[in-house]
């Protein structure tokens, strides 16, 4: 009389720890670009509410950006003019600050991630 096997072969637990694998070398890759995200979210909305920004030129408040953005480490938009976008309304400005990363996964297979961020200044 035959045994049932029961449980995983060898070769079944290496698939699955390869698996495993694969998602958490993409996890360490991607998780840091997505809490940078939330630094550069969460400057752009404190900006929002901030009343110095108020009536502020384009250029003034990309600088106020950048210098929030150093505090936390991200100097990549210091010398990137095109990433933001001002257009001048009736009640002020909108920002919108628009980037994209990219990152290895292994080999020749990369991923991109965009991101998107638009806030509101009002004037004076």
């Amino acid at each position: 009389m035959l045994k049932k096997q029961k449980g995983l072969t060898a070769i079944s637990w290496i698939i699955v720890l390869g698996i495993v694998g694969v998602q958490a070398m993409l996890a360490l890759r991607v998780i840091p670009i997505y809490l940078n995200d939330e630094s550069i979210k969460s400057v752009m909305q404190g900006l929002e509410t901030d009343s110095t920004a108020a009536g502020e030129t384009p250029k003034q408040i990309r600088e106020l950006i950048n210098r929030r953005l150093s505090i936390n480490g991200i100097s990549e938009f210091e010398n990137n003019k095109e990433a933001f976008k001002f257009k001048k309304t009736t009640s002020g400005m909108d920002v919108t600050l628009n980037y994209e990363k990219r990152g290895p996964i292994f080999g020749n297979l990369e991923f991109v991630a965009t991101f998107e961020h638009k806030i509101k200044i009002p004037n004076r």
